[in-house]
């Protein structure tokens, strides 16, 4: 159920506000969607219309994962001295190679894509806002990592699966995408729209 929230930001904002790469981005998406039109109507168009904000939300938080995942691998790998589970047992006991140099390595990362993703949406003071925003998933997508690995050992398996060599499994890759939806639908329904509801009236007021 958790993951579904992922659905519900999708439909939010079918009216969505121009991007700052609309300019670019906009051809480009005319074209690809022309193409689509054109192809036989028992293939599933290229493009599902319209691009809503909770789908430009969604493109970006998705990156965020996808790269905090990526830095904090290779940072850990390379940097990690302090195990996470000198700070939290559950750590230890589930995950125990995790590192807190790789945690913040992939917070940073997260964070810095974070912001260029606020700007690009003109969230409010988006340097805040996206670092914040990118720093939590970070940190909510090492939450469901470690509840896959307790998932893992409470049924007594080493990997979800082999069809990824090198990899736990299929539930590895999405395991960060679990408890950052709720997350999400939170920043993308509520949080950013009354940011930009203040920014508005704060505009208005008559100086």
């Amino acid at each position: 159920y958790v993951p579904s929230f992922w659905v519900r930001i999708r439909v939010i904002g079918a009216n969505s506000e121009l991007t700052k790469l609309a300019p670019i981005v906009g051809p480009i998406l005319k074209q690809l969607g022309r193409k689509a039109e054109s192809l036989p109507s028992f293939i599933p168009q290229a493009i599902h219309l319209p691009i809503t904000t909770g789908s430009i939300f969604i493109f970006w938080t998705w990156l965020c994962l996808a790269f905090s995942d990526v830095a904090a691998y290779f940072v850990g790998r390379s940097f990690g001295k302090t195990k996470l589970g000198k700070i939290a047992p559950a750590a230890e006991a589930t995950s125990p190679n995790k590192s807190l140099e790789g945690l913040l390595g992939g917070m940073v990362v997260s964070a810095g894509i974070g912001i260029l993703g606020a700007w690009v949406q003109n969230w409010p003071h988006y340097i805040a806002t996206g670092a914040i925003h990118g720093a939590l998933l970070a940190l909510l997508g090492l939450i469901g990592d470690l509840t896959a690995s307790m998932l893992k050992r409470d049924a007594g398996l080493k990997d979800f699966g082999d069809l990824i060599p090198e990899h736990g499994g299929i539930m590895d890759r999405v395991d960060s995408f679990v408890w950052t939806a709720p997350y999400s639908w939170l920043v993308c329904a509520y949080i950013i729209p009354a940011l930009k509801q203040m920014a508005r009236a704060k505009v208005a007021i008559p100086i």
